[in-house]
């Protein structure tokens, strides 16, 4: 079992309906591809100065599910058409559980 985990900054810039389409895309694509066996996704409640303002948490079978998932059309589409307009920065990791 893989986990992969994100957690992302918005652009300072991004609206309110842009974060709110990018959530609903995150969600959809994670509920309609069948390499990700659960996720979850949630908003950041706290303050920091190294804090991020949301976070990804989402399960696959192995390395090469995860790589589908991310070689994929659908994810391709979500990077382009939501993620690149919001996205300040992020970070992500992959651990085996």
């Amino acid at each position: 079992m893989l986990r992969h985990i994100v957690l992302v900054s918005f652009k300072s810039e991004a609206s309110a309906d842009q974060i709110a389409a990018w959530r609903d895309a995150v969600t959809g694509l994670c509920e309609s591809d069948a390499e990700v066996l659960s996720f979850s996704l949630g908003m950041n409640i706290g303050q920091g100065p190294n804090h991020h303002d949301a976070a990804l948490v989402a399960d696959f079978e192995d390395m090469d599910a995860f790589r589908r998932y991310v070689g994929s059309d659908a994810h391709k589409a979500y990077v382009d058409n939501h993620a690149r307009h919001v996205t300040d920065r992020l970070a992500a990791i992959q651990h085996e559980m």
